[in-house]
């Protein structure tokens, strides 16, 4: 029997729609590849976030800067390309300066966890970032709340999976794309049975494509498949060897998906 690891949640409900943002679009000419980090930075702590900009749904990694310094690097992607856009920047005066190669610039602040105790926020006690993303004239609103964090470099799914980091992703993608499409044989591939299924506490298996198809509504129901239209399968957070998207809505083992907790 497999062991899954529960819903992550930081405490948010963060609503996200699809994005349709030319500048972001743009931006994507300007991508690493998926996975690549800069040397200087292997080996370091970095954040990772989920949230909105404008209206789009974003991810975000920041690499934690060394002590005494101020340099910033990192990247985000959006919900329409799922291609890392890098960043570069500082710290400033308790505020995130990020800028990216397109002209885009972020400027955030983070959101106090409640346990601060008046002292100076930073990754560590802080539970997400607000503020904003400007280009030229154009001004949008950032929201992103935190999702986890990993030491930065090398495979971001070597926990999970020893294939590259691009044909993993692509398996949860086409799985995503599957449930959203109603596609139940195409979906069924990419599934490593027996699924998981958690409602209300409760637990069941389903053993098999044919089952899964039978109690297909069941499994993607209104609640869940309204998570996934939202969820970023690029950059996922990992615990236990597993990866999820949608908050821990569904999570994916080295051979597919393993677990859907039901909202």
């Amino acid at each position: 029997m497999r062991t899954v690891p529960p819903p992550h949640t930081d405490g948010h409900s963060r609503r996200r729609i699809a994005l349709a943002m030319g500048a972001l679009l743009a931006a994507a000419s300007s991508v690493l590849p998926a996975g690549a980090q800069s040397a200087p930075s292997a080996g370091r702590p970095e954040s990772m976030y989920e949230g909105v900009l404008g209206t789009g749904a974003i991810g975000m990694t920041i690499v934690h800067p060394r002590g005494g310094e101020t340099a910033l690097t990192g990247h985000y992607f959006a919900a329409g390309v799922l291609k890392d856009i890098p960043l570069t920047g500082s710290f400033q005066a308790g505020r995130l300066i990020l800028r990216e190669a397109g002209g885009g610039a972020f400027v955030l602040a983070f959101v106090d966890n409640g346990f601060a105790g008046g002292k100076p926020l930073d990754f560590g006690n802080s539970i997400g970032l607000t503020g904003q993303w400007t280009q030229g004239a154009t001004r949008l609103a950032v929201t992103l709340g935190s999702t986890g964090s990993r030491v930065a470099g090398g495979r971001r799914y070597a926990q999970v999976t020893r294939e590259s980091d691009e044909a993993f992703e692509a398996r949860v993608q086409g799985f995503h794309r599957a449930v959203l499409a109603g596609d139940r044989a195409a979906a069924a591939g990419y599934v490593a049975f027996p699924l998981r299924v958690t409602s209300a506490g409760k637990s069941r298996q389903i053993a098999s494509a044919e089952q899964l198809d039978a109690e297909w509504d069941r499994v993607f129901t209104p609640a869940c498949l309204d998570v996934l239209k939202e969820a970023l399968p690029h950059d996922m957070f990992v615990a236990r060897g597993q990866a999820m998207i949608g908050n821990g809505v569904a999570w994916f083992g080295a051979n597919g998906a393993v677990a859907i907790n039901l909202p």
